[in-house]
């Protein structure tokens, strides 16, 4: 019954995906450097500055994956072990940079509102509107 569980919850998850390649300068920084600026960038605008779509959750890094798809995580402030809300990661394909988001608050009314912003800061610009 968990890995139905684990299935269905991976499959709700790649559903509200979201690509873009190269957001790290034509590929020359390493997809932990870019990761680990968005997730300081998103920590800034969206925990610290108390952005109302944000209150009910925290922020779980994981740049040092040895998967080698260094990302982060929103998770549930009161079930940080519980499925994550939104996934952004990186990857190096072809020699360039990918950048993926995904997860359930892709598909809220914030959604596009915060698929701009990780693409904003993916590319360097660290501003929060």
């Amino acid at each position: 019954m968990k890995s139905q569980t684990g299935i269905v919850a991976l499959l709700m998850l790649t559903a509200c995906t979201s690509s873009s390649p190269d957001f790290s300068g034509a590929g020359r920084e390493t997809p932990q450097t870019v990761v680990a600026r968005v997730a300081r960038t998103a920590q800034t605008c969206w925990f610290k500055n108390k952005d109302a779509t944000f209150k009910p959750y925290r922020l779980a890094n994981e740049v040092n994956s040895f998967s080698g798809k260094p990302r982060f995580l929103i998770v549930p402030k009161n079930n940080p072990a519980g499925l994550p809300k939104l996934v952004v990661q990186a990857e190096r394909i072809g020699g360039r940079n990918v950048l993926s988001t995904f997860g359930p608050l892709l598909q809220t009314n914030d959604g596009l509102r915060i698929e701009k912003s990780v693409r904003r800061w993916a590319r360097g610009n660290s501003a929060c509107a």
